[in-house]
C-alpha cells in the first residue's frame, strides 16, 4: 500500500512538473524577462525613439492588452479553443520579435510595441484561463493552489532568464538579440499547444453569450478597482527602489540587480505559502494582510538610510509582493466563476488600472515630496483599494 501510495505522490508529481499551462507560461515569462527589463533602453538608445514617444507607445500598447485581452477571453469562453488562441497569440508574439531583430528601426518597433506584442502578452491571461478552464468544478482553493503553482513558474522563469541575460552582458551594439531570444521562447509555445486536442472544443452554454458588461456587474468592477489600487504599490517599487538605493542610500548601481533578485527569489518560496494559507481563509482576507505586509515595507524602505536597512527589508517585501502577486489572480478569476475565459482576461485589465494609478501617484508624489512622495502616495493608494476590499467583501458576507 505504501509503494503503490508512494507512485501516485511521484506520477503526481511528474504531472505537475510537465503540465502544458506550467511549461507554457515559463516560456512566455522567459520571453518577456528577455525584453521588458530592455524595451525602453533599445527603444529610446538604439531605435532612437525620444522619451514622451516611448511614453505614447507604452500607454497604447497597455489600452490594447487590455481591449485583446477581454477579446479573446470572451472568445475562448465561447468556442471553448484557449489552446486555438494561444496558438495565435504566440504567432504574434514571434513575428513581432523576429522582425524587430531582422529590422530593427522606428517604424517597426512602433508596429510591433503598438500592436503586434500587446496580442502577444494576452498569451499570459489566457494560459491561467486554460487553467481555470480545466479546473471549473474543482473548488476555489484548488484552483488557487494551481495559480500558485503558474506564478512560480513565471517568477523562477523570470530570474533564470534575467540571470542568463546578465551573464550574457549585452552591450548597445547587440541587444538587437533580446528580440531573437523572445522569438525562440514564443517559436517552443507554438509547438507545446500545436498538437492540442482542445482546439477544436466548441461550449454550447447560453451563458457565454451574455454581453460583457451583463455578466461583470458594479460590486465587481468596484473590487477590481480595489485590487488594481492595493497592486500599484508593485509598480512603485520596481520604478522607487533603483532610486531609493542609488541616490538616498548611495550605493552601486550593482546593488539593485542583488535587491530585486533576492526578493524574486524569496518570492518563489513564499507563494505557496500564501498559497496553503487559502485553505484557510478567504482569498480577500489574505489579499489584506499582504497589502498591509507590503505597504509597512514599502514605507520603511522610503526612510532607509543604508543598504543593511534595505536588505532587512527584503523579507518583509518579498512576503507582501509574494501575495500580491499570486492572490489576486485566484481572486480575480472566482469574480466571473463560470466564464474562466473572461474572469482570467481581468488579470491584464487589473494590470493596466495598477500601472495607470503607480504612474499618478508616482508624478504627483516625486513633484511634490522626491521620490519618498511616490512612495508614500501609492502605499496611500493601496491602504484605500484594501479599505474597499474589505467593506466590499464584509458586506457581501452579511
Amino acid at each position: 500500500m505504501e509503494s503503490i501510495a508512494s507512485n501516485e505522490k511521484n506520477q503526481n508529481k511528474t504531472r505537475i512538473l510537465f503540465n502544458k499551462e506550467i511549461i507554457a507560461l515559463f516560456l512566455f515569462a522567459s520571453a518577456c524577462a528577455a525584453v521588458n527589463p530592455y524595451k525602453n533602453i533599445f527603444g529610446i538608445k538604439v531605435v532612437g525613439l525620444p522619451d514622451l514617444s516611448y511614453g505614447i507607445v507604452m500607454f497604447v500598447s497597455g489600452i490594447l492588452l487590455t481591449f485583446f485581452s477581454i477579446y479573446f477571453g470572451v472568445k475562448a469562453d465561447k468556442n471553448g479553443g484557449f489552446a486555438r488562441y494561444i496558438l495565435i497569440c504566440s504567432m504574434f508574439g514571434f513575428v513581432a520579435s523576429i522582425i524587430l531583430f531582422l529590422y530593427p528601426n522606428k517604424i517597426v518597433y512602433l508596429i510591433s510595441n503598438c500592436l503586434l506584442l500587446p496580442i502577444f502578452y494576452c498569451v499570459n491571461s489566457l494560459i491561467f484561463g486554460y487553467a481555470a478552464h480545466k479546473q471549473v468544478d474543482d473548488s476555489s482553493s484548488s484552483r488557487i493552489n494551481k495559480n500558485a503553482r503558474l506564478r512560480a513558474a513565471y517568477s523562477s522563469a523570470y530570474v533564470l532568464t534575467l540571470g542568463v541575460i546578465g551573464v550574457l552582458a549585452l552591450t548597445k551594439d547587440n541587444l538587437v538579440f533580446i528580440w531573437l531570444y523572445s522569438a525562440v521562447f514564443a517559436i517552443l509555445i507554438i509547438l507545446i499547444y500545436l498538437t492540442d486536442q482542445s482546439i477544436s472544443t466548441k461550449q454550447e452554454e447560453k451563458k457565454f453569450d451574455e454581453p460583457f458588461f451583463k455578466v461583470f456587474h458594479k460590486k465587481n468592477l468596484i473590487r477590481l478597482c480595489g485590487i488594481s489600487l492595493i497592486t500599484n504599490m508593485l509598480f512603485t517599487l520596481d520604478a522607487t527602489a533603483p532610486l531609493i538605493i542609488v541616490d538616498r542610500v548611495e550605493a552601486e548601481y550593482s546593488k539593485i540587480g542583488i535587491f530585486e533578485a533576492l526578493i524574486a527569489l524569496l518570492e518563489i518560496g513564499l507563494i505557496f505559502w500564501w498559497s496553503r494559507m487559502s485553505n484557510k481563509h478567504r482569498p480577500s482576507i489574505l489579499i489584506i494582510a499582504g497589502a498591509i505586509t507590503f505597504s509597512v515595507g514599502l514605507l520603511l524602505m522610503s526612510i532607509s538610510e543604508s543598504m543593511l536597512h534595505i536588505y532587512a527589508l527584503i523579507p518583509v517585501l518579498a512576503l507582501g509582493a509574494a501575495c500580491l502577486i499570486s492572490m489576486p489572480i485566484g481572486y480575480l478569476q472566482l469574480l466571473v466563476a463560470d466564464r474562466p475565459g473572461l474572469g482570467s482576461s481581468l488579470i491584464s485589465v487589473s494590470l493596466f488600472l495598477s500601472s495607470s494609478f503607480s504612474a499618478a501617484f508616482y508624478s504627483l508624489g516625486s513633484l511634490l515630496f522626491a521620490t519618498q512622495g511616490a512612495i508614500w502616495f501609492s502605499s496611500i493608494g493601496g491602504v484605500i483599494g484594501l479599505i474597499i476590499i474589505y467593506f466590499t467583501e464584509r458586506n457581501t458576507t452579511n
